[in-house]
């Protein structure tokens, strides 16, 4: 991880700053565990790219794609092309891909950014965007142990409102049951959940599922 988050130490100090303390509070290694290690991937959300960049790093086989809607972030998520050959950036959202057949789809801390009805739409864009068996790999909070959520709810809270995240339409946790409920109606098949270890105040819980 420390080569990836080198790969930010041409950018301004705030960027630098944002990048380490998301790879702190984020379980991104063992998220990338569960990327498969060849094949097209879509992150959706990538911000400044780190994450994209993590799955490039790890693994020559994958070819990566990230997506963000903010100019900005892309902007420094596109300076790793150079040093990455298997990884590039794009601006836009989930209505803009014009891929298919993807091998996996990745989203991390995202979710929580969209409307219920929001978060069925484009779960159900992104299925069809895989390949019959492609992955999705989808990172979120939690609301369960309730200490725990509150604390993370509280810090977007704090990142939405100093626009460092895109949350106009506020926030909107659900709960492990509701996640998995929403995956399985979308029509994600073999769903899997992980409650990921820390020590840190923060209920992170991964899900798969596979088209």
């Amino acid at each position: 991880m420390s080569q990836v988050l080198s790969l930010f130490d041409d950018q301004p100090v705030a960027v630098r700053a944002f990048v380490r303390a998301r790879h702190l509070l984020c379980p991104m290694m063992e998220i990338e565990r569960r990327v498969p290690p060849a094949g097209r991937i879509l992150e959706l959300g990538c911000g400044h790219g780190l994450f994209s960049a993590l799955m490039a790093a790890a693994s020559p086989d994958r070819s990566v794609l990230g997506v963000d809607p903010s100019a900005a972030k892309i902007r420094v998520a596109s300076g790793l092309t150079s040093r990455l050959p298997n990884v590039r950036f794009m601006q836009g959202t989930v209505d803009d891909v014009v891929e298919a057949g993807l091998d996996a789809v990745a989203i991390v801390d995202v979710l929580y950014l969209l409307a219920p009805e929001e978060k069925e739409r484009v779960l159900r864009q992104l299925l069809g965007l895989l390949a019959p068996g492609g992955r999705l790999v989808l990172k979120t909070n939690d609301t369960h142990p309730a200490w725990k959520y509150r604390w993370a709810k509280l810090q977007e809270q704090v990142m939405t409102g100093l626009g460092l995240t895109m949350g106009h339409g506020g926030l909107h946790f659900f709960s492990c049951a509701q996640t998995v409920a929403l995956l399985r109606r979308v029509g994600f098949r073999e769903v899997q959940v992980a409650h990921l270890p820390t020590l840190l105040p923060y209920p992170h819980t991964l899900f798969t599922g596979l088209r």
